[in-house]
């Protein structure tokens, strides 16, 4: 998609500071755990109300995602191992954000809990995880499973995008997310079901 083609070009911009990263002997390990420190900080001022601050840390999150990955290419340290944990890591930074938006649409709203934003932050979470589950499951059984409306760097322009212009902005990116990321977990079950069919 479109955000995917984004996150390429960055990285290529983005390739000079990652092979100053492993010429420092920085492991791409611990930038994998730097970007879900900065997500759990970002869920934290979304939790408080602070959502410029969020995406602003989002932003630095995000290029922590980019150039993990690309620290092990060129430091000729990628493997198996490496991608597991990006993966199982990039899980865990979704979901501490969404707990942040959790927390202030149920005890943040002067004591009225937004019922039907949390809700949507729940479907964003169910339809985030299902997006990569449909990829692994189809791909335990042989199945090619990617691409879809909404991978996780469109899934982060959108929490980023939301975050940065505001509560309200941050609301509707909960709800475009809780679309989203389900639709995008059916394109992938009808693509597998398709191609399983014979």
């Amino acid at each position: 998609m479109a955000a995917s083609g984004l996150k390429r070009r960055v990285r290529g911009v983005l390739t000079p500071a990652a092979r100053l990263a492993a010429d420092l002997g920085i492991p791409p390990t611990a930038i994998t755990f730097l970007g879900l420190i900065l997500s759990a900080f970002a869920g934290w001022g979304i939790a408080t109300g602070h959502f410029l601050r969020a995406g602003v840390l989002l932003v630095l999150a995000g290029l922590c995602d980019m150039i993990d990955g690309e620290t092990a290419r060129v430091g000729n340290k990628a493997s198996d191992v490496g991608a597991f944990l990006d993966s199982t890591v990039d899980r865990y930074s979704e979901t501490v954000v969404l707990l942040g938006a959790l927390f202030h649409y149920t005890a943040r709203t002067h004591g009225s809990p937004e019922i039907g934003t949390v809700l949507a932050v729940f479907a964003a979470l169910a339809g985030s995880y299902l997006v990569s589950y449909t990829r692994a499951r189809a791909e335990g059984i042989g199945v090619s499973c990617e691409g879809g409306l909404t991978e996780r760097p469109e899934r982060m322009v959108i929490l980023i995008l939301g975050a940065l212009f505001g509560e309200g902005a941050f609301r509707g990116a909960i709800w475009a997310l809780a679309i989203l990321a389900n639709f995008t977990a059916v394109q992938r079950i009808r693509h597998v079901l398709i191609q399983t069919r014979d």
